[in-house]
């Protein structure tokens, strides 16, 4: 393994954090590089930054390395620093790749983006001055409408639950049972009409939320028919990742908490490929100034209430995305109830048939 690393390799790929242990052995070896490529560099701590630098022996008259590349988005979420008087007073949050941007040294911006569908990505394109999208994101699977859904991406207004909205059992671990119920059937209803699971993500803001969410799923989906479980995350342990559907859970009725970060915004509606459903309290995110580009795009589609179209399944669909469903489809859920009718009748079809 040495000799291939020293002599053969032409690319060495490892994390900072493995570099950093690795340092002492790489020396010793005699390790010995010319270029760097950092992905990630706007969520990495400053210091370590400095780390893949220094894991070669310095030469005579200088350095054997000669480029340095950081990859990154100062427009998505910072590194995470847990000590506040850190973060607030030594500025530990803010990564060498957004210090030099902040600074005016000379970057590049990539101006067009090929992961989500246009509409999608007008959702946080306006953080970046207007992003455009490729050719690529009108082909294909973008060309046609999610099936079962009337809108690519909408906002779902939950309501309280059984008399509650956001609560926390211990201090700092909120929870939202009406949303997670919401999530957790829109997921069973996707899977009943055809989706793969693999291709469905839920995310939230909150671990409280994000376990709930886990143990309804336990719950509602441990049969044969919902097969494999989804990913479940939060929104900031997702970043740098991506999946055709997302279900995103905002959790909070009372308080915006920690969405009031647009950064934390962008991430989470950067996510999806094909389709994003947004479940939250309406009127709480309304009131705050930063997050209402985004919002009043996504309350553009329905009226807070999820538009579903009837009679179709994944992968049989030929309706064009934007396209009007065939009269009489459209279903508008009222409520989680009329929600869990659909499910429950799906499910009734799948065990019967």
């Amino acid at each position: 393994t040495d000799y291939l690393l020293t002599r053969q390799a032409k690319i060495v790929a490892c994390t900072v954090t493995h570099a950093a242990l690795a340092r002492q052995r790489l020396i010793k070896l005699g390790f010995t590089y010319d270029s760097i490529v950092v992905e990630e560099a706007g969520q990495m701590l400053e210091v370590e930054n400095f780390i893949p630098l220094l894991l070669q022996k310095g030469e005579a008259g200088g350095s054997r390395l000669k480029r340095v590349c950081l990859f990154g988005d100062h427009h998505q979420l910072p590194p995470i620093i847990k000590n506040r008087t850190l973060s607030a007073k030594a500025n530990m949050d803010m990564s060498f790749f957004a210090r030099m941007v902040k600074l005016g040294i000379k970057h590049y911006t990539l101006d067009s983006q090929g992961r989500a569908r246009d509409e999608i990505s007008k959702l946080y394109g306006w953080r970046y001055g207007g992003l455009a999208s490729l050719d690529c994101v009108g082909e294909g699977a973008y060309e046609k409408a999610n099936a079962g859904f009337l809108h690519n991406f909408q906002m779902v207004d939950v309501p309280d639950f059984e008399g509650k909205g956001e609560h926390a059992p211990t201090p700092h671990y909120i929870q939202n049972l009406g949303e997670a119920e919401y999530v957790v059937a829109v997921f069973q209803y996707m899977v009943l009409i055809g989706y793969d699971p693999r291709r469905i993500s839920i995310l939230t803001t909150y671990n409280g939320q994000k376990d709930l969410i886990k143990d309804v799923l336990q719950s509602r989906c441990s049969n044969r028919i919902f097969g494999t479980m989804p990913t479940v995350s939060t929104v900031d342990k997702y970043q740098g990742q991506q999946n055709d559907f997302i279900l995103l859970s905002l959790v909070r009725t009372k308080h915006v908490g920690h969405l009031r970060d647009v950064r934390r915004l962008v991430v989470a509606l950067s996510r999806a490929k094909l389709g994003l459903y947004v479940f939250c309290r309406k009127a709480n995110f309304e009131r705050c100034g930063d997050l209402q580009h985004s919002l009043e795009l996504l309350a553009k589609n329905g009226d807070g209430k999820l538009e579903l179209v009837t009679g179709e399944g994944y992968g049989a669909v030929e309706r064009k995305s934007g396209e009007e469903p065939e009269e009489g489809k459209k279903f508008v859920c009222d409520s989680l109830v009329s929600l869990g009718r659909v499910v429950h009748d799906l499910q009734s079809m799948v065990l019967q048939g």
